[in-house]
């Protein structure tokens, strides 16, 4: 098996044996015995406080796993999620190619997608480090190790709508609305935009208190971005929980993502076609659940 190299938009990456690491990480990647491709298959789920626990759900594919694990950094403990794929079949391992990223394999293609938004100013999640390894060109194993971000998704912050007040929900809009308005700016799709992937933190200012995750799916259209766009757009709506998530609400966030006062017929062209999707997504999202229920 050989590690070749990455290929990323970033020059500032260090080799530690056959990962790919953050500079301001070695240290941490060491002190945690994190050395290899090999020592980030050997993590298991753990129990205790310092827990390493396996994050599952129904539908995941056996060949994805997906930890979130707890790093010693000197005195203190950083919580890191790491992602791991193994031996993928050759239909998943297409997505590499379909990506347009450049990578060289599954974790990489997130590895590209996270450094790229950080360069073009998007807050996302922090990637630490990136492991591959391949037989010839086709990719055997890879694995990335990601920084938490602060505070929790928005799903689960809405989730209890009796101590969710209106006046946050306010507040969110426009930092949210101007966050994906940046994103699309930037030439990036999410195409998995739903509220259990972008986090908030209630301590920080509005301005920064919103990341995006899980950017595996990300890609950057040359073509039909628009198509693209209107889906984001639609799984956003989709998982805005009602009645707590109004219609007023909704409108205000479409213009304030448009940056205009009122919807005129293009914009209000673009409502009906995001509602149509939302339906299509709600159709789609249904007949999963009666088949994972089967």
């Amino acid at each position: 098996m050989t590690a070749p190299p990455v290929h990323t938009s970033s020059e500032s990456f260090i080799l530690l044996n056959d990962l790919i690491v953050q500079p301001e990480f070695e240290s941490l990647m060491r002190e945690n015995n994190l050395t290899d491709v090999a020592t980030l298959f050997e993590l298991r789920e753990s129990r205790g406080d310092d827990a390493n626990k396996a994050l599952r759900k129904p539908g995941l594919d056996h060949w994805r796993e997906r930890l979130r694990i707890n790093l010693r950094d000197d005195d203190a403990t950083r919580i890191c999620y790491l992602k791991r794929y193994d031996h993928a079949p050759r239909q998943a391992r297409r997505e590499i190619a379909r990506s347009q990223s450049g990578a060289k394999s599954l974790a990489g293609i997130e590895w590209h997608w996270l450094n790229e938004l950080k360069a073009s100013g998007i807050p996302c999640a922090t990637p630490i480090a990136l492991g591959e390894q391949f037989d010839g060109t086709c990719e055997v194993r890879s694995a990335i190790v990601i920084a938490e971000v602060p505070g929790q998704s928005l799903e689960k912050e809405l989730a209890v709508s009796n101590a969710v007040s209106r006046a946050l929900i306010w507040r969110l809009i426009p930092p949210l609305a101007a966050l994906i308005a940046r994103f699309h700016a930037a030439g990036f799709v999410h195409r998995d935009l739903y509220l259990s992937h972008i986090f908030f933190d209630a301590q920080a200012n509005d301005q920064t208190s919103l990341h995006l995750i899980d950017l595996q799916r990300v890609l950057r259209p040359r073509y039909f971005r628009e198509r693209w766009i209107i889906k984001d757009l639609a799984a956003l709506n989709y998982s805005a929980p009602s009645p707590l998530i109004t219609r007023t609400d909704r409108l205000r966030w479409l213009k304030e993502y448009l940056s205009l006062s009122n919807l005129n017929t293009p914009a209000r062209r673009l409502a009906y076609r995001v509602i149509g999707k939302t339906l299509s997504i709600a159709r789609h999202d249904a007949a999963r659940r009666r088949k994972l229920s089967i």
